[in-house]
């Protein structure tokens, strides 16, 4: 399987564990998370740049899944691009688009990731960064 095939796999697992967030299921998705983690969030109605390490983004889930359980959400995910940097390490783009039916609210964000191969032979993510649109 090439690295391509192989990271694709764990970002679509990833993709339909964001689903999971409206029946208050976290934990697996954050299994997908490297105890190095960093990433880091902008949200325009924010204003400011949030950082996150493995601990906060994990907790960052716990309390997203709280909060949309029982919720109707959606994410969509498009445009996926796989560039491997080497045999164990490689870049991920794509669209996500977070419909909250609920509150009638739409927003569209890009997605940078970093997956690494693990020593357990695990893909997992060690860096992410994320630019959210405006809500709509």
């Amino acid at each position: 399987m090439t690295i391509e095939q192989e990271v694709s796999n764990e970002v679509y697992k990833m993709m339909d564990l964001h689903q999971k967030f409206s029946e208050g299921l976290f934990e697996e998705m954050n299994g997908l998370y490297s105890d190095d983690f960093q990433g880091w969030l902008y949200m325009p109605w924010v204003g400011e740049i949030e950082q996150y390490n493995a601990e906060s983004i994990k907790e960052g889930n716990r309390l997203a899944a709280e909060f949309y359980k029982g919720k109707d959400i959606q994410f969509i995910f498009t445009g996926l691009k796989i560039v491997p940097q080497s045999a164990n390490q490689a870049t991920v783009s794509y669209e996500i688009v977070h419909q909250n039916k609920d509150q009638l609210v739409l927003v569209r964000a890009l997605a940078l990731e970093v997956w690494r191969k693990e020593t357990d032979g695990n893909w997992k993510v060690i860096r992410w960064h994320e630019e959210k649109g405006e809500q709509t």
